[in-house]
């Protein structure tokens, strides 16, 4: 499947689904939706300086469970780059322990603990120690890559948009840093949409990065002065509860979806409402990367 073509919107209970966990370039059962969209789009431009520039080689920093790790691994083992992954707060004994990190190393890349705990700065901060300065690999950063990089990081969300109802009167995400949703605010104001509600569902409100991607749509951009409002909830559910919920052909992401999908189930009556959720993707199971992990 192209990075262009649109992946489908599917109906199930009366509730519109956004298929984005449809996106599978390398098949059913490895890394699929919008994240790989991105990770495709963005090593396509960045190719040539990695190979150049980079010793023909990226990091990027993931907690152990982040789907990130194996996506990036899995990009650039198609574009034959070499990989490692940064992680933080673990050892050998139990680094494959994580399925996240299994996947990872099925699409060959090589994880090293850089940081005694697992926070964004100190796993940065030992990957340029430990591994950039003696490597010379580049960091792969979707954040610092929405600043140099907009269309590659954006765009290819904002383009999904397109075949998504043109009046809803709720539009349900989950919300991880929020690119993806500030990529789906951009989709909405392309295609002029009429959206009633959007509603972010995540761990950690983002509204304020969130709105420096939109301020940064207006700054570049003729046209985008103005986007619509959003909401943003915070579940009540710790990251690590795997949370089930079966949208009628399957289920969606336990980490990120499912607590947003069952927060729409709660708070939104989808039967009187016009809802649309978008799904993301979707993480692999345990079951499903030890099948291609052996």
């Amino acid at each position: 499947m192209k990075t262009t073509d649109l992946t489908p919107v599917e109906i199930h209970n009366k509730i519109y689904y956004k298929r984005d966990d449809y996106y599978t370039p390398y098949g059913k059962e490895n890394v699929n939706g919008g994240k790989t969209r991105q990770a495709i789009c963005l090593f396509r431009e960045l190719k040539d300086e990695i190979k150049n520039k980079y010793n023909g080689g990226v990091v990027t920093g993931s907690s152990v469970n982040s789907p990130q790790a194996p996506i990036i691994a899995a990009v650039a083992q198609d574009f034959g780059f070499k990989c490692v992954i940064g992680v933080g707060g673990t050892t050998p004994k139990t680094i494959d322990t994580h399925h996240m990190m299994r996947l990872s190393r099925h699409y060959g890349a090589d994880i090293e603990n850089v940081a005694g705990h697992g926070y964004t700065v100190a796993i940065d901060s030992g990957l340029k120690k430990k591994v950039i300065s003696k490597k010379g690999y580049m960091l792969i950063k979707f954040g610092n890559s929405a600043a140099t990089n907009p269309e590659s990081i954006f765009d290819s969300v904002a383009n999904q948009v397109e075949n998504i109802p043109d009046k809803l009167d709720n539009l349900v995400i989950a919300v991880g840093s929020g690119i993806q949703f500030a990529g789906i605010i951009k989709g909405i104001e392309k295609f002029k949409k009429k959206v009633k509600r959007i509603i972010g569902v995540t761990f950690v409100d983002r509204s304020k990065k969130i709105d420096e991607y939109l301020n940064q749509f207006s700054n570049l951009e003729s046209g985008f002065k103005k986007f619509q409002d959003y909401e943003m909830y915070k579940t009540p559910l710790p990251y690590s509860k795997s949370v089930w919920e079966d949208v009628g052909n399957g289920f969606i992401d336990d980490i990120y979806e499912g607590k947003a999908h069952k927060w729409m189930r709660e708070n939104i009556d989808t039967t009187k409402e016009k809802t649309l959720f978008w799904s993301i993707g979707r993480r692999l199971t345990a079951e499903q990367v030890d099948k291609l992990y052996k």
